[in-house]
């Protein structure tokens, strides 16, 4: 957790960062201490494992619930809304890249399993793909980020081995610079 700021219910727990534990409507965030800046078409690129371990709770056909947010936004490093949220919801001049693992009803396209990429605090994807499987089965997931600040295309890859698909998951033609402006 060296170089973040946890909110919430965000906490080292041994060698990982543990977003949310499995128990409540909890909210809990990550956000690195160190500026990024897109303006001048500059791009970025990330990778991350995440895992949704001992899901408890509500059950929508799998028990646990809600999912995480990769989020990059400008205006502070706080939670945003709990539950259906997805610890994401309200945070404004931002992009996020949710890993959702509830059925919301048609916001999510009646998913429970999904990728979706949202502006604005909104969970109401702009894209939105569903996934094969559960993400609550406790295994790995690899995710990878990426910005073309020439092109303004944004592109979402998802695995469950670390070897970095050479296809896309899910793009998305979006200036970020306005988005966060």
């Amino acid at each position: 957790t060296t170089g973040l700021t946890l909110n919430g219910d965000a906490a080292q727990v041994g060698n990982v960062l543990r977003v949310t534990p499995s128990t409540g409507s909890q909210a809990g965030s990550a956000f690195s201490t160190d500026q990024i800046s897109l303006t001048s078409n500059a791009s970025f690129s990330t990778a991350f494992s995440f895992r949704f371990s001992n899901p408890g709770g509500a059950s929508d056909g799998q028990v646990g619930a809600d999912g995480l947010v990769f989020v990059v936004q400008t205006v502070s490093n706080n939670v945003g809304g709990i539950g259906g949220g997805i610890g994401y919801d309200g945070i404004a001049n931002s992009v996020g890249i949710e890993f959702d693992s509830w059925n919301n009803g048609p916001i999510d396209d009646n998913n429970g399993n999904h990728v979706g990429i949202d502006v604005n605090g909104s969970v109401d994807s702009l894209v939105l793909v569903p996934v094969a499987g559960n993400f609550n089965d406790g295994q790995t997931r690899f995710a990878w980020v990426d910005y073309n600040g020439a092109s303004t295309l944004l592109e979402v890859r998802l695995s469950e081995n670390n070897i970095r698909p050479d296809a896309a998951l899910l793009s998305l033609n979006r200036d970020l610079a306005a988005d966060l402006g």
